[in-house]
């Protein structure tokens, strides 16, 4: 079986060989017949070919085809996912908008009632400063159910991420940075993300299948 993609599909073919002499030839050579065509991005034989394949044809369909469309496409909707859960996005495209707004303001005045608006939609946001001095009572409040602590703890990384580059943090002294609050924090982060000892992150994850411990 052999796969040639065109545009968005992948066309199949079959291979077999002519041995020298066959039919008169003076030469053995490979001839190839086309055996049918699905989108690059199926999942799973469609409907009409599933009985025109051998088992080991399928099998051969679904290793170099159909997985690699599935993880695909799984990737693809966790990434949507991801994005419609991630706040940051939206407000740098909201700080986008709002700078081009303020300098076309300068040619046609803005109603105060659109600005106070944009300023209350703004306090309503929850800040990474706000967690920090929430009591822990409040914060457990504030959190939705069904939430999906591996997404949120993504969200949460990134946001911090971000903080740091624009400066929430300032920027490290010469000398004394084991001293810093970001740096003890950053410390203890990693240590419950990645660190060695059997509480972590990664340590839960191994526990349960879902990351190598390594060296195996």
């Amino acid at each position: 079986m052999h796969i040639k993609k065109r545009g968005t599909r992948a066309m199949l073919y079959r291979s077999h060989w002519v041995a020298k002499g066959t039919t008169g030839n003076t030469h053995g050579y490979a001839v190839q017949t086309f055996a049918g065509s699905v989108p690059l991005d199926a999942e799973t034989l469609p409907a009409g070919l599933k009985d025109k394949f051998s088992i080991e044809e399928t099998e051969f369909l679904e290793s170099k085809l159909f997985q690699p469309a599935r993880l695909a496409a799984n990737q693809k909707r966790r990434a949507v996912e991801l994005r419609e859960a991630d706040p940051v996005w939206r407000l740098e495209e909201a700080e986008r908008l709002t700078r081009e707004a303020a300098h076309r303001s300068e040619r046609g005045l803005v109603p105060d009632a659109k600005v106070r608006a944009v300023q209350s939609a703004l306090s309503a946001v929850k800040t990474i400063a706000q967690a920090q001095t929430q009591p822990r009572t409040q914060v457990m409040v504030a959190e939705q159910p069904k939430s999906d602590p591996l997404r949120d703890a993504l969200i949460a990384i990134k946001s911090a991420r971000d903080a740091v580059s624009a400066g929430r943090y300032g920027s490290a002294p010469a000398e004394g940075v084991r001293s810093t609050y970001p740096y003890k924090l950053w410390a203890e982060i990693f240590e419950t993300v990645g660190g060695s000892e059997s509480d972590s992150l990664m340590r839960a994850l191994q526990g349960r299948g879902f990351a190598k411990t390594r060296g195996k």
